[in-house]
């Protein structure tokens, strides 16, 4: 089975650390960016299952970015987390954008961790009929 991969995109290296480092510990194979410019390149390599990435961003906006990302990935997963953007800008984006989550900042580790394995799981099962 192939081992599943993200992508984790924001322009605070803090946050690229630390999800890579939990990521990668459960296994998953993790790259990194901190521009939209940087990922796009990347994703070329990497082609994630799924991409975490910050709304806002020096340069492509995480929105943009989600959108050129899944033109060439339709079937990769999508969390868009802000620091900056309150609740109801939160569910609008969520609304006419294909966001499987939506995530503010500061979150909880376990709870994005418990997202992420989902995210994988339902994407790893979709299209695998009972028999």
């Amino acid at each position: 089975m192939k081992q599943s991969s993200l992508l984790v995109v924001d322009d605070n290296m803090g946050i690229r650390i630390l999800l890579e480092d939990l990521f990668s510990s459960k296994g998953y194979k993790v790259g990194t960016a901190a521009s939209g410019l940087e990922a796009l390149e990347l994703a070329k390599k990497l082609l994630p299952d799924l991409i975490i990435l910050d709304l806002r961003m020096p340069g492509i906006s995480g929105i943009e970015l989600r959108a050129r990302l899944l033109s060439s990935n339709p079937k990769m997963k999508v969390i868009l987390m802000s620091a900056y953007a309150d609740k109801q800008e939160m569910d609008e984006l969520a609304r006419h954008y294909e966001i499987d989550y939506m995530l503010d900042k500061p979150f909880d580790l376990e709870h994005l961790n418990g997202v992420v394995d989902g995210l994988i799981d339902e994407k790893n099962t979709v299209g695998i009929e009972a028999k």
